[in-house]
């Protein structure tokens, strides 16, 4: 699908209002040095809304009662932009900028400041309220940027009335799925910054306006199925878009992003159609039909008839309780060999767990089999494969999954509390101990599921009185002579040898018969053959967890890297490294600059190609924080110019761009 190519570096055409300084009266002569948006924009104010740059009233403030009224059409708007205003508030900061949200004539529904506003701002008429349309206040970010449906900066003197001139507006038009404009974003500050930071804003609050636009698609159609399609291609960020789907799968609406209000005809010619009918999609994840609670999204790869070039999809469905079964429920029951996603509730499952892996098949095969059998079972692999997620699966497809599910990191006990953790304790048994006792956590996993991790940490002598409890299925309290009839289901996990610990005396041999029913051995990631799908399916998780709740895509030279790498720490490595990626790429595809430095960057790319041209990677982070402390510093003492920081730091404009961009102008930001 494609979509009409928009110039500029991001894909909008920016009317970018950075002039001269204007005439103190405006006497019909526009002055030079200014765009000719603001020009025509300065001829409007003059002769259609007779203002006069003198006129000294701010911009007419709506009363409570009023400002509600206007309001509640445009709850969804306010609600999905308030968390995309404080983010964007965090990429701004340390400048006291104040962010607004208003409506189509330009009223502010919503101000947000990272701190107390400037009183500048606020004598100029920065509220909730105030009406800031052109007809009102002349040339201003809010007013001209929807008058335009286009991203304005409005610098100082740009103004058209004389109040503002030492205001900066930094606003972009809002859309909807029909091309209609329902408000506008705009950052506002009297900061007097460069050309070039001016622009970097600008494109930031350009990128806040999209991402509140996808949301308000979303929140418009929550009751539809929802198609998010995107170019797999790497660094390709346009063409990308949101189709709505009735239950029967027919394209109801679609939202074309990046293309400002626009509605190309390609995607409308999809209206009315089957989804099925123009393309066809291979889902790699997805949940049963009648489990939508487990997984309220698919993905996929997607191709459109008659073209060749894959895209990226994932499928949102319905957020409506009581719905019809619909023409998707019915594909996705046929989908058998997929991976389980994790649910919103962060459990994933055996299913999950086991992937396609042949081994871990025949493990999840074995376990149900056995597990209500009352035996009890020893899973052991490697650090980071994920035991405990194991044992949660193994808890949850038991008889017990409605029971507790107590779980006890052996190694991180410390000697002295591991009795009375175990097996609890009598009132006044000891100096410190609670007045009512405590009855420990073997007693709390009475009825359900006992998971003992890295057993194998656990001192000889509880081993011995560990072994008790199994044998005799009861606990005796410390400082009691009573013992208490116990019934758990027991899972014990290690990462070492136990055989080998039994052999050097540091673990007992008839215990180990008692927690060895069944053995399981977790394989390592690099080990498991379907890597591929745990990869996809880490980056799903941690996309899901993600402020922005999905996650562009993979490129396939970083798919690459991940695939070769020899992942040391396991399931625990892949998913920050996944988090990691996420929080570089900020919404867009991931690619090798997005991984973190400590991959094995070399060794992978040369299985991946042996004639590619060296990776660029992030620099290591122990030297980040010298290069950001040295560009704010440099920015500072050249006046946030640009290419004076470039030539004093011998690197390009683009370097600084990319370097400021990672900073997202925030201190608290370790990285560049």
């Amino acid at each position: 699908m494609g979509h009409k190519s928009q110039p500029g570096d991001s894909g909008f055409d920016y009317a970018v209002t950075i002039g001269g300084k204007i005439a103190p009266r405006f006497d019909g002569a526009i002055p030079l040095g200014i765009t000719e948006v603001v020009r025509s924009s300065w001829e409007r104010c003059s002769s259609v809304h007779r203002l006069m740059r003198t006129n000294k009233d701010g911009p007419s403030v709506l009363t409570r009662p009023e400002l509600k009224a206007l309001a509640e059409p445009l709850d969804d708007l306010s609600r999905v932009a308030r968390p995309e205003i404080t983010e964007l508030l965090k990429k701004l900061s340390p400048v006291n900028y104040v962010v607004v949200l208003s409506d189509p004539d330009g009223v502010a529904l919503e101000v947000q400041a990272s701190m107390p506003i400037d009183k500048a701002l606020n004598r100029m008429g920065v509220c909730a309220g105030a009406t800031w349309g052109e007809p009102h206040v002349g040339t201003n970010g809010i007013g001209t940027s929807i008058a335009y449906r286009r991203p304005v900066i409005v610098h100082r003197h740009n103004h058209f009335l004389l109040r503002y001139d030492d205001l900066t507006c930094t606003a972009a038009p809002l859309f909807d799925s029909s091309g209609r404009v329902i408000g506008a974003l705009d950052a506002s500050s009297v900061a007097n910054f460069s050309s070039e930071i001016q622009s970097f804003i600008l494109e930031r609050v350009v990128r806040t306006a999209r991402r509140i636009e996808r949301s308000y698609f979303l929140a418009q159609n929550r009751n539809n199925h929802v198609v998010s399609i995107r170019p797999s291609t790497e660094g390709v960020t346009s063409g990308r878009f949101m189709l709505a789907l009735a239950d029967d799968g027919r394209a109801i609406d679609f939202l074309a992003e990046s293309n400002m209000g626009e509605r190309p005809e390609e995607l409308a010619a999809l209206i009315g159609r089957r989804f099925s009918d123009f393309a066809e999609a291979k889902w790699q994840d997805g949940s049963p039909a009648h489990d939508r609670s487990a997984s309220n999204e698919r993905v996929g790869i997607l191709r459109f008839e008659g073209k060749d070039v894959p895209y990226f999809v994932n499928m949102r469905f319905p957020q409506k309780h009581g719905r019809k079964p619909s023409v998707f429920d019915a594909e996705a029951s046929e989908n058998t060999n997929r991976i389980v996603r994790k649910p919103a509730s962060g459990f994933i499952g055996l299913d999950g767990l086991a992937g396609r892996d042949p081994s871990m098949l025949s493990s999840v095969a074995t376990i149900r089999r056995l597990a209500d059998r009352r035996l009890p079972i020893l899973l052991q692999g490697e650090t980071g494969t994920g035991k405990e997620e194991f044992a949660r699966g193994i808890h949850a497809d038991s008889s017990r999954a409605g029971k507790p599910f107590v779980a006890i990191d052996c190694s991180s006990l410390p000697e002295s509390l591991v009795e009375s953790e175990l097996f609890g304790y009598e009132s006044g048994t000891f100096t410190g101990a609670r007045r009512e006792g405590r009855s420990g956590r073997i007693l709390d996993a009475n009825g359900g599921t006992l998971f003992l991790d890295e057993i194998g940490d656990m001192p000889v002598t509880m081993q011995t009185r560990l072994l008790r409890v199994l044998a005799q299925n009861e606990v005796v309290p410390l400082g009691s002579g009573k013992a208490i009839p116990v019934d758990f289901a027991l899972i014990s996990a290690s990462h070492q040898n136990l055989t080998d610990m039994i052999a050097d005396g540091r673990f007992r041999r008839d215990l180990y018969y008692r927690i060895a029913g069944v053995r399981v051995i977790l394989p390592a990631l690099r080990d498991r053959q379907d890597k591929r799908d745990c990869i996809l399916s880490a980056l799903e998780i941690e996309a899901a967890a993600s402020p922005a709740g999905t996650c562009a895509g993979l490129a396939p030279d970083a798919l690459a890297i991940l695939l070769t790498h020899t992942w040391p720490g396991n399931m625990r490595e892949l998913r920050l490294i996944m988090r990691y990626a996420l929080a570089a790429a900020d919404n867009d595809v991931i690619t090798i600059a997005h991984l973190p430095s400590w991959l094995e960057a070399s060794t992978c790319m040369n299985q991946y190609d042996p004639h590619a041209a060296p990776m660029r990677l992030l620099p290591e982070r122990s030297t980040l924080m010298t290069p950001q402390a040295r560009l704010r510093d440099v920015l500072a003492r050249h006046n946030g110019c640009i290419s004076d920081a470039a030539a004093e730091l011998e690197v390009s404009r683009q370097t600084i761009y990319r370097w400021l961009r990672k900073a997202n102008l925030d201190d608290q930001d370790p990285e560049l």
